[in-house]
Formats: structure tokens, sequence, C-alpha cells
């Protein structure tokens, strides 16, 4: 039985509920002031990040090459979308009349050509995150520290596993206070349920009506009665359990209350095709003032059969995510939200013998949105085959600097780990994409 924060702090953090919060702590009053100022000025407010995890072919979406040779152009035509001259994948119809809404990045630079999933925790924290490197923490994390949300509001959902080889990427120097709210319907079954309900929400029927709110009571329920066990939860996790109470929190996530044909829009509101549901959820959200959501998509490792299957995960990512910008659009939060598009590195260009393509790190392509990001551009080139970055090339630095800028962040301030550190938000000077901003 749980007797107090010790052992609860030398669990393993990752089977722990995580909650986004905020706090002054490693602020000195200057910075403070600066980053209210900057705040005033900034284009966006909120973000959203779509993760193709395992890293989606460029080749086959946003940077098809159909003059290329057969070993390398693929199986998909491009076709036109509602901006003269930008041109996507054939299975992305709703994407392409939506081109106006959102920039392509076709010369953003990770790493080299045999490059590993770790470095996804590159582009979502704009430093590398390696066993020797500090744990950088992702935007929602600074977003949580410098911008948290209102009352009654989480800084940080993440509406799945956050899913990173690195396999701590969802931890950070800035501690456990800035960690994600995380309903995660992959792991229902977590043992810290036992201890600590609701330590871990059982969404497996998260799209099924008022299947999630039932959950949510049913867990709140026995938490309620183990008073014994809330009595010695520190003021981190009593966050959480009162947030699992949160009215406005629990309305976002209501999707019995969504319109019917509004989320037919969406797809198959079915986590185990696709994950459009979360990205639905994901909207809510926004709505409802949450800063930062995080939300992964398919995983799309596609070392075989990869237009197979392409041919089931590209359609159901086209109808949501242009759903999402349509909707976005047209409630006013499309200027203010940041939506980002992208997967941990782009792919080979030579298709393998398992119709498949591996690792490559040298380029890749990804989709931004909104919060001050121009709407139809794409920004650099690259070669004949998708290898290699001929025009604009951008390292991944200047990605988040550029997130960080607009988001009215300074991402050269110095931030105070847990160990009284200070630390760069990202380390490297980098220029921003300035031909991406509106």
């Amino acid at each position: 039985m749980f007797t107090g924060c010790t052992e609860f702090r030398q669990m393993n953090r990752r089977q722990l509920f995580r909650v986004g919060g905020a706090g002054l702590f490693g602020l000195t009053m200057e910075h403070l002031y600066q980053s209210q100022a900057r705040a005033a000025q900034a284009s966006a407010k909120q973000m959203i990040v779509i993760w193709l995890g395992g890293g989606p072919p460029h080749q086959d979406t946003f940077d098809l090459k159909p003059d290329a040779p057969a070993e390398v152009r693929g199986e998909f035509k491009p076709i036109a979308t509602n901006v003269p001259g930008m041109e996507i994948c054939e299975l992305m119809p709703r994407l392409a009349q939506n081109a106006d809404k959102f920039t392509i990045l076709r010369s953003c630079r990770i790493g080299n050509e045999t490059w590993e999933h770790s470095g996804g925790a590159y582009w979502l924290t704009g430093n590398p995150r390696r066993p020797s490197t500090p744990k950088y923490p992702m935007y929602g994390s600074v977003l949580a520290k410098l911008k948290p949300a209102q009352a009654a509001l989480p800084s940080f959902v993440a509406l799945g596993t956050i899913r990173n080889h690195s396999g701590d990427i969802d931890q950070n120097y800035l501690g456990p206070a800035y960690d994600p709210l995380t309903f995660d319907p992959e792991k229902p079954g977590d043992q810290v349920r036992n201890m600590l309900a609701p330590a871990s929400l059982d969404l497996s029927d998260f799209g099924k009506d008022e299947a999630l709110l039932k959950s949510l009571d049913q867990q709140l329920r026995q938490a309620d009665a183990k008073d014994s066990t809330l009595a010695g939860l520190d003021q981190f996790q009593q966050k959480a359990f009162d947030l699992l109470r949160s009215p406005k929190l629990r309305e976002a996530l209501d999707l019995s209350k969504e319109d019917a044909k509004s989320a037919a829009r969406y797809g198959k509101v079915n986590l185990n095709q696709g994950g459009t549901v979360k990205i639905l959820a994901a909207r809510r959200l926004i709505e409802a003032g949450v800063p930062f959501v995080y939300v992964p998509f398919g995983y799309w490792d596609l070392h075989g059969k990869n237009f197979q299957s392409c041919r089931q995960m590209l359609p159901p990512l086209d109808m949501a995510v242009a759903s999402l910008l349509e909707d976005l659009e047209e409630r006013g939060l499309l200027k203010t939200t940041i939506v980002a598009l992208l997967g941990e590195m782009g792919r080979t260009p030579k298709i393998n013998s398992g119709a498949g393509r591996d690792h490559w790190g040298t380029t890749q392509s990804v989709l931004v949105a909104g919060g001050g990001f121009k709407g139809g551009t794409i920004v650099g080139g690259t070669d004949k085959i998708a290898a290699y970055a001929v025009d604009k090339p951008y390292k991944v630095e200047s990605f988040g600097r550029t997130i960080y800028h607009l988001l009215g962040i300074d991402a050269s301030q110095e931030l105070y780990t847990t160990a009284n550190r200070p630390l760069k938000i990202i380390l490297e000077e980098a220029p921003l994409i300035q031909e991406a901003l509106a």
C-alpha cells in the first residue's frame, strides 16, 4: 500500500500519471517580465503536434518525384492543390483543397543517411537527446513552464504514448510538474492503477459516445474511496486529481457533444483505425484553452510494404488533418494555433526489395500551419530523387527556434534544471525559417 511520497517518486515515472503544470521556480523576475512581453506580441498561443512515429516517406506524401526512375518514384502520383504550382500525393485530396492553409518545409535536415529513430527527440525539443546530453524538454513542457493554461486545465496533454525510441522523451530537466497529462489508450493495464487510481485511464472506448465520461466517473469514484491514498499525495499528484475533476477538461473530452456531421468529417472515430478521434479531441482541447496537445497518428517505419501501408494510413490522416485545419479556421483559432505534422526523419529514395523505404536523415518534409506560418507556401527543395536538400536547407534547431519565436518565447533564454543548472531552451544558435513566416 502506498504510504508516502518517497516510494511514489522512486517508481518508474512512465508508469505514473503525468500532468502539465505551472510555476516560476527557475525564472528570475527579469526573465518573467521578458516572457510576458514576448507573449503579448506572439502570433501563436497554442500548438498541436501530430506525430507520425517511425518517419513517413516524404517521396510519397509531400515531395513526390514523378520524373525519377521507377525504383525511386514509387506508385503514387502527385495531384494539384488549390495553390498553383503546389502538388502533393493523390491519397490526400482533402489536404490538397486546403493547401492555402499550410506550408510545406521540404529541406529540413536532422542527420545523415543512416539516421535512427532517436532523432525524433530532436524534432520535439530543438536539441539532441542522447544519454550524454541533458533531458531537454519538449515544446509542451516549456509552454507549461512559461505560458501555462488557465486554472482547471492542463498545460500539456498527450493523447497517447509519446512514441520515440529515445525512451524517455516525456521526461525532462524541468521536473515532473511539466510532464504531460497522458491519456494512453495503448496501455490501459498500467500496474500503477491498482495503487493510484486513476494513474492510467482506460480509454479503450474513447471514441464511443459517452464511454470516456463513464470511464472517468468510475475511476474517480475509486480515487475518492481511497482517502488514505489521496492524503499521501504531494502537490503535483493532487493537481492531477483536481484536473480530472475539471468540468472544462471533461467537457472538452466529451466527444458525444460533438455534432455528428462534424465528427464524421474526421473519418472513422476509432483509435484502432489511424487515431482520427485523437485529432478531433485535440481540436476540442485547443478550443477549451489547452496550450499544447501531442497526437500520435499511426506508425510509419515502413521498411516493407510501404505503398500498401500508405494506402491504409494516408486517407484517414488526410481527412482528419484537413478537417482540423478547416475547423480551426472557421472558429478563428488557426491564426493563434500552430499545427505541425511530422515524424522523426525521411525515408530512402530507393525502394528496397520488400517494397519499403529505409531510414534517411538528410532531408524530410514537414507540414506546418497557423500561428504565424504562411499558407500556400513551399520552403526549400530537394534534388531529383528527394535525397538531399538543394535549396534553403535548414537544421532542426531552426525549426525549434521558429516555433518558439511564434509562441513568443526566447529560445536562448535559460531555464533551470531540477539540479539548479541553467540551460538555454535551445542550445545551438540557428536562423529562423523566415520564408515560412507570415
